[in-house]
């Protein structure tokens, strides 16, 4: 049909993949995501469907979907079992590049597949205004003046609906 598939690609986003994507299958609607997602890599392409797999954690990864994956985009790892893990899906011609992965600044990442003609050490322009991404400075936290009330009920209950309370 014209205008579909391969003329018309789409492509997918899997942002915090290792979540819904895990290795070892999961459960329930984890299980029902990866087998899905497992079908879109697998047969995808030859209906014009793309996939783009987001993870800070990629050895919490499925094998089967990172095996698919013709072009990664690796930026600083410094957990030994995530970089092990990129390192056992590239071509074995490549796998020494990724010892520069722990050394890489905020920003710069390694791009290695189908995507460049040659390996490439990138650097990607920072989003202006940044996000807060910060941890918080617990002990600035603690020196505070303590709540009357500590409203642990309307807590609980966002953290079970993962949703932020509405604070009044």
């Amino acid at each position: 049909m014209p205008g579909t598939g391969r003329q018309r690609p789409i492509l997918f986003i899997f942002e915090e993949a290792h979540s819904y994507l895990p290795r070892g299958g999961g459960r329930f609607i984890q299980g029902y995501a990866l087998r899905a997602v497992q079908r879109v890599f697998k047969e995808g392409r030859k209906y014009g469907l793309g996939a783009i797999v987001v993870s800070q954690r990629p050895s919490e990864l499925d094998e089967s979907i990172l095996s698919q994956c013709g072009t990664i985009f690796a930026m600083r790892l410094s957990n030994s079992a995530d970089q092990g893990y990129v390192k056992s899906v590239v071509p074995d011609s490549l796998a020494s590049l990724l010892d520069l992965v722990p050394a890489l600044r905020t920003g710069e990442v390694l791009v290695l597949g189908e995507a460049v003609q040659i390996p490439s050490r990138i650097k990607i322009a920072e989003v202006s205004p940044r996000p807060d991404s910060a941890d918080p400075e617990i002990s600035k936290s603690w020196c505070r003046e303590r709540m009357e009330t500590a409203r642990h009920d309307t807590v609980v209950t966002a953290w079970r609906q993962q949703k932020l309370p509405k604070v009044e």
